[in-house]
């Protein structure tokens, strides 16, 4: 018995470790092959991105966006935009500065000292380094931050440092490649004279027009035939990118009748004890779902209901009143007679520096020059190389504990505040009329889906995963049965962190590249805590979109060829009237074109029309014109030239046009030639 009993106690101690072994297991199975350097989460210019890299890499920037931004913690958004900066740094990494060092388009040491201390600035110094209360560039902003790089024990200064010098050399480097190819760039003059003619040359015309609307599709042949060779002469036009098209179906996480009854019920025992209580605001404070704003503001800054009902009215209650999901009460917590509008300057020191602010508290009352004081002592760079001026402000625009000391005091009062911040060496220097304002205690209770709500709502889902049974065709039979509305995401790509603007969705996208077409998804969470399932219905991953696939889109532009030739076939008139009569119309008459237009009255838009009316000839009728929207003919009545433009003027409107679209298709070359393939999806 004693061995049985032995073997009990030590098997149980052997499972439990062979379970806590399975359970790490499990755990680091998603986690080891990950941080292996034999994953890639995509490539760029053929150099593999191993999953380590991009990861260490991504931190770094999401530590270099916590210092831009001052957070401690980045939302799942600004961890996002940090990640996305990361893989843009690795593409100038791998694929950018290759290529403009090879043409020798680097940044000496000389050069780039000069871009932070010297005359020609870099924008990324001038734009970081700034005075908040200025918004202008201040170099001793720039001194302190290097200064205190040194006694940073967490190295973030350092991150951001290299980032913004990183930033300054490749905006530079950059800046030289986009003047080597703009030299290439040269405005003709025969340019020039169509541009003087198109800006300065206005015609009246009369037009004629037949829409293919007017006819049917089933007068025109359209055979796959034609498709394959508009789709081969036309191929570049079908470029794509990896893409998948799902359905889905969602089990929305909502409240039940039962639900809302028993809040109800809730809620009145809530108003009933808030409605007595000797301190609203404390009793708001423990028993509000958000937490109530506890500033002091006049009656035209609250809720209008809210203030018509307690702010002259301290034994009034508002509510409880149910909005959507959410009840609200609320009730008068204090008055106070407040300025609307306080000044101040101050010197920030540290905690240590108990004994020296007393000294310069003595010191400012005596009459010492308290910008000097601030320039000389200011731990905070922007106010202090402002003097120490504050400028005007409301006082809910500073913490209580700043604000609060403010309030009590006369203007020209110095003092030491002390907040999270350090302690403050302080002089009013303002404060305006006191106005009535009042403390509302509020109170917010959001109705929930209960435990046993949750619990419904998940097993109806898993009910609809059990009838779709794996397969496209399961799917859309059990949401017919269910009357389940299916929606459409069409086109999803890697690099979408949502789908159909689905909150918290990116595991779907992921789920969707790693599946195989006419599969169906397990249950999933989505924002706001809904159930989600979904079908694969596409899966794409040609660098071209294939015939069939865009046989719709050609379709629609045969059927507009083939149309404009069954019109322009019919038409046998030699002036506009008989072309008209042919038409079963009546020309229409337009006035004021010129290459510029974009709207014909009694067309609409239609820049093919507009630009074969600027390129006619006057008394002339012309050829038929292949348009948007149908086919026209016009004759020009009128020509009128104006002076708005000179060669001068136009070759410079060139010239800047030239220079706009060159670095908007350089970026796109330069995207192009990255050769970048981008998989994170499937990691992050």
């Amino acid at each position: 018995m004693a061995s049985l009993n032995t073997l009990r106690t030590q098997g149980g101690i052997i499972v439990s470790i062979v379970i806590g072994i399975a359970l790490i297991a499990f755990l680091m199975g998603d986690f080891v092959p990950r941080s292996c350097s034999d994953v890639t989460v995509g490539s760029i210019d053929r150099h593999k991105i191993s999953y380590e890299e991009f990861f260490f890499h991504a931190e770094e920037y999401v530590q270099i966006s916590q210092s831009m931004l001052g957070k401690e913690a980045l939302t799942t958004e600004e961890t996002e935009v940090a990640r996305n900066m990361a893989w843009e740094s690795l593409i100038a990494k791998y694929a950018y500065r290759p290529g403009l060092q090879k043409l020798g388009l680097n940044n000496s040491e000389a050069e780039q000292i000069d871009m932070v201390t010297g005359e020609y600035l870099s924008p990324i110094i001038t734009g970081n380094f700034i005075n908040q209360q200025t918004g202008l560039y201040e170099p001793a902003i720039l001194s302190n931050f290097i200064e205190r790089i040194a006694f940073d024990p967490t190295g973030r200064l350092q991150n951001f440092w290299n980032y913004t010098k990183e930033q300054m050399n490749d905006q530079r480097s950059m800046n030289k490649y986009f003047a080597l190819v703009e030299q290439g760039v040269y405005i003709t003059d025969l340019e020039v004279q169509a541009g003087i003619a198109a800006v300065n040359n206005s015609y009246d015309v009369r037009i004629v027009g037949k829409e293919y609307s007017s006819v049917a599709d089933s007068l025109v042949t359209i055979t796959s035939a034609d498709i394959r060779t508009y789709y081969n002469a036309h191929k570049e036009r079908f470029k794509q990118v990896p893409s998948r098209d799902i359905e889905y179906v969602i089990f929305d996480m909502l409240p039940s009748d039962q639900d809302y009854l028993e809040a109800e019920k809730f809620i009145t025992t809530l108003a009933e004890e808030f409605a007595v209580d000797e301190n609203p605001m404390q009793y708001a404070l423990l028993n509000s779902q958000v937490t109530p704003n506890q500033m002091y503001l006049k009656e035209s800054q609250i809720d209008g209901a809210i203030a018509a009902a307690v702010f002259n009215n301290p034994d009034a209650m508002y509510g409880p009143e149910l909005s959507g999901d959410v009840y609200t009460m609320a009730r008068l917590a204090d008055t106070k007679m407040m300025p609307d509008e306080i000044g101040a300057k101050h010197i920030l020191l540290t905690y240590a520096q108990r004994e020296l602010a007393d000294s310069l508290v003595q010191a400012i009352r005596q009459g010492a020059d308290f910008e000097m004081l601030a320039y000389e002592y200011s731990m905070d760079p922007s106010a202090r190389m402002n003097g120490g001026n504050l400028g005007e402000f409301a006082p809910e625009q500073m913490v209580p504990e700043f604000s609060n000391p403010l309030m009590d005091a006369r203007v020209g009062d110095v003092f030491t505040v002390d907040t999270d911040f350090g302690i403050h060496v302080v002089q009013l220097t303002k404060k305006s009329e006191p106005v009535r304002k009042a403390q509302i205690a509020t109170i917010r209770y959001k109705v929930d889906p209960s435990q046993a709500t949750q619990n419904a709502i998940y097993a109806e889902a898993s009910r609809f995963l059990s009838s779709a049974a794996g397969s496209y065709d399961n799917f859309k039979k059990a949401a017919t049965e269910g009357a389940l509305s299916v929606r459409i995401a069409r086109r999803v790509t890697m690099t979408d962190r949502a789908v159909n603007g689905l909150d918290d969705s990116r595991e779907l996208v992921r789920w969707a590249f790693d599946s195989k077409k006419g599969e169906v998804s397990d249950i999933k969470e989505i924002g706001g805590g809904d159930y989600i399932i979904a079908a694969l219905t596409e899966v794409r991953n040609d660098e071209y979109a294939k015939p069939e696939e865009a046989a719709d889109q050609i379709r629609q532009s045969l059927l507009k060829e083939k149309k404009a030739d069954a019109i322009i076939a019919g038409i046998s008139g030699s002036t506009l009237d008989q072309v008209a009569s042919e038409f079963g119309n009546e020309p229409t008459e337009a006035e004021g074109i010129s290459f510029g237009t974009f709207l014909v009255d009694g067309i609409g838009v239609d820049y093919r029309l507009v630009g074969a009316i600027t390129a006619g000839r006057p008394g002339v009728l012309s050829k038929p014109v292949r348009g948007d929207s149908g086919v026209y003919l016009y004759e020009i009545t009128d020509m009128t030239e104006a002076e708005d433009a000179n060669e001068e003027s136009e070759r410079v409107r060139l010239e800047a046009a030239a220079s706009s679209y060159l670095g908007e298709r350089l970026a796109q070359a330069m995207g192009e030639g990255a050769n970048v393939k981008d998989n994170r999806v499937r990691y992050f």
